[in-house]
């Protein structure tokens, strides 16, 4: 049975308030109801007339990239307006705030354009470099990551822990590509190498998801050979909290990584970036 617009609505409110209740920290609520707002505006625009602002050889840039992260944006500075805001859109605010946002207003633009309904809104919150609470919701499954510090990552409220498989055979995960000639180079290496060594290897087109997957058990293992801070923010703390295991290297200081992640049990030590 479908539910009516008006059913929607009130079912969403309702998700909406239970949530904030359950979550006391003051920056993940904020953090929550601006993903929540930021995915009804993304859910109303999906498989309508779509704005192309930039188009590159693996990626595209949508007009609602940007409008999106306006929304982001506003809605954070009203509770916080000292604070500093780093987006994949641009930043805002000041560099000398010990608290900044790291916002992707749509991961997996690509699939949004294509009509795949696999994207998601990412928000973490650094202090003095630190995370320190993070959000990834999916506005058309209805799940909302979250994690902070102190606490538990959870779905939709209840607590998530990553996988206990441990053999590379039973393991399923995901291999980004990137956009670049050598980081597709890189990635197409990697992925004749572990096809055979594991059950399934699979491509998604959202980071910050692959990770929350990770986190919640559903994937065993991510890897990414170039990936931005708004990307993966959130997802880290989350794989960290779940007991899962991170392991980044630095390209651009800050700002771009190379990332594996994995359920904390499987060993990928064999995996390594040149």
């Amino acid at each position: 049975m479908k539910l009516h617009t008006t059913d929607r609505s009130l079912k969403r409110k309702q998700q909406k308030q239970t949530f904030l209740t359950a979550m006391p920290n003051d920056f993940l609520s904020t953090a929550i109801e601006t993903a929540l707002e930021a995915g009804d505006f993304l859910r109303r625009h999906f498989e309508t007339d779509i704005k192309i602002a930039e188009k590159f050889s693996h990626d595209i840039k949508i007009e609602l990239d940007n409008l999106a992260q306006e929304k982001i944006i506003a809605s954070i500075l009203k509770d916080y307006p000292e604070h500093q805001i780093i987006g994949e859109e641009g930043s805002i605010g000041s560099k000398d705030s010990e608290i900044c946002w790291i916002v992707d207003p749509l991961d997996g633009t690509v699939n949004f354009t294509y009509g795949i309904p696999h994207f998601c809104i990412s928000i973490a919150v650094q202090k003095r470099g630190k995370t320190i609470a993070g959000v990834i919701y999916d506005p058309m499954r209805g799940e909302l990551f979250t994690v902070s510090e102190p606490g538990y990552p959870k779905l939709n409220g209840k607590v998530i822990k990553s996988s206990q498989r441990s053999f590379l055979s039973e393991s399923i995960g995901v291999i980004g590509f990137s956009r670049t000639k050598e980081t597709i180079a890189k990635a197409t290496d990697l992925f004749f190498n572990l096809v055979p060594k594991v059950r399934k290897i699979r491509f998604t087109g959202s980071a910050a998801l692959d990770l929350a997957y990770v986190a919640c058990g559903r994937l065993d293992f991510y890897i990414e050979q170039q990936i931005q801070i708004w990307d993966i923010a959130a997802g880290i703390l989350l794989v960290e909290k779940s007991g899962g295991k991170i392991m980044t290297k630095p390209i651009i200081e800050g700002k771009t990584f190379s990332l594996k992640a994995t359920n904390g049990s499987l060993n990928l030590d064999f995996v390594t970036f040149d």
